[in-house]
C-alpha cells in the first residue's frame, strides 16, 4: 500500500530523513520497499512510501523509541493511504 506522509520537525526536516534513511538499513526496509522524501521547508516534509506491512509499519511507527524520537525532536504528522486512481 502507498502512504504519504506530511508534517513538521523542529528540529529540522533534514534530521528525519537521516533518521529514515538509518531505520531503512536497521529493518524498516523490511516492510517499506520504496520511499521518497521532500522538505519543503527547513522543518516541513512531504513523504511518499510504498508499505508492504503495514501491520509491521503501525508497530514500528507506535513504538516506544519512535514516540520518543518523535517528542524529543518536535516530530508531528499526519499519515494517510493512497491508491491509484482508474483511468
Amino acid at each position: 500500500m502507498n502512504i504519504f506522509v506530511r508534517g513538521t520537525v523542529a528540529n529540522g526536516a533534514r534530521v528525519l530523513r537521516e533518521k529514515i534513511k538509518a531505520d531503512m538499513k536497521s529493518g524498516a526496509g523490511e516492510f517499506v520497499t520504496d520511499w521518497r522524501f521532500a522538505e519543503v521547508s527547513d522543518k516541513e516534509f512531504m513523504a511518499c512510501m510504498n508499505v508492504t506491512d503495514m501491520e509491521a509499519m503501525g508497530a514500528f511507527m507506535s513504538s516506544p523509541e519512535e514516540l520518543h524520537w518523535d517528542k524529543d525532536n518536535g516530530c508531528e504528522y499526519t499519515v494517510y493511504s493512497m491508491e491509484e486512481m482508474p483511468g
